[in-house]
């Protein structure tokens, strides 16, 4: 794909501290769909816009699965930080994204239901601890 002439998004909602790497559970300094986020600026030049909920997710590994869970059951939308205020200028957009519950944290489809991307091409990419994605795609 050529990117010479797309003017790039890299949106992208990331977790650091604990987390589930390689069997164990670890604390990371940035998470690791960011690390992922940053090669992809690196390579794009694009922007990015990092997903955060307004509510603080818990540090502790095990309650944020249980949250995660529980946002997924209920379809929930949580309000996000900020916006992309000018959406309207990219034509690419990277979107990453941890694969929870197979499938992208609630806050992305916050992000994906308040704007319209006709005309735009999605990029998913998506950090997980060998689940794949899951059925994040299709959703």
């Amino acid at each position: 794909m050529n990117l010479t002439k797309k003017k790039c998004l890299i949106a992208y909602f990331s977790r650091k501290g604990q987390n589930y790497v390689g069997g164990k559970i670890v604390n990371l300094k940035v998470g690791n769909t960011e690390v992922v986020a940053k090669m992809i600026q690196k390579i794009t030049g694009g922007d990015m816009f990092h997903i955060e909920s307004v509510t603080a997710y818990p540090k502790d590994y095990g309650e944020i699965t249980e949250v995660a869970k529980n946002e997924l059951r209920t379809r929930a939308r949580p309000k996000l930080t900020g916006r992309v205020e000018n959406m309207g200028v990219y034509n690419m957009i990277f979107l990453g994204y941890p694969n929870w519950w197979g499938t992208p944290p609630m806050a992305v489809f916050t992000l994906l239901e308040s704007y319209d991307f006709s005309g735009k091409t999605i990029a998913p990419f998506c950090t997980h601890e060998g689940s794949g994605m899951g059925h994040s795609e299709p959703d």
